[in-house]
């Protein structure tokens, strides 16, 4: 299964979990994340007036495994939200934080073929560069394998 699929399902999924949530950005303004697959877009020096890179998710692979049990893919979900004051930085991390782990908790299943595993690990580094929050999730997606081509496999797919 191409991995770069997974991650932009996952990235629809997220983005359908956090839409409603309205976080400060640098310039005073209130919006959703947004939610990016890879890393955020490289910005224009001369374009003042583009899209501010907080808040933000981004979705990242890590690694994959395929065994005797099945693949898996482990991703980390980083989230960045901007707050000038320091009680409210750490709890809109936790807002979007909580919104991410709650839907996918409660739809682990995305992308027609994709599924969320279990332990869904949360973190959020004690240092912090405010008025830059950041922290992430870290979890495993069940991807589908690919079968071995053998006779069955041929007769299979040849009806």
């Amino acid at each position: 299964m191409n991995v770069s699929i997974m991650l932009d399902e996952l990235a629809k999924h997220i983005q359908a979990g956090t839409k409603k949530l309205q976080l400060v950005t640098p310039k005073g303004t209130t919006r959703a994340p947004q939610v990016v697959s890879g890393y955020l877009p490289p910005k224009d020096p001369k374009d003042v007036d583009g899209v501010e890179d907080f808040p933000y998710v981004i979705i990242r692979y890590l690694s994959d495994n395929t065994d005797d049990e099945g693949a898996t893919a482990q991703v980390k979900v980083y989230c960045g939200v901007y707050a000038d004051d320091d009680q409210k930085g750490w709890q809109d991390l936790l807002v979007i934080m909580n919104a991410i782990r709650t839907y996918l908790l409660s739809q682990k299943a995305f992308g027609k073929c994709f599924t969320v595993e279990l332990p869904v690990k949360r973190e959020i580094p004690e240092e912090q560069g405010a008025p830059y929050w950041v922290g992430w999730l870290t979890f495993e997606i069940a991807i589908p394998t690919t079968l071995e081509e053998d006779d069955y496999v041929k007769r299979f797919f040849a009806n």
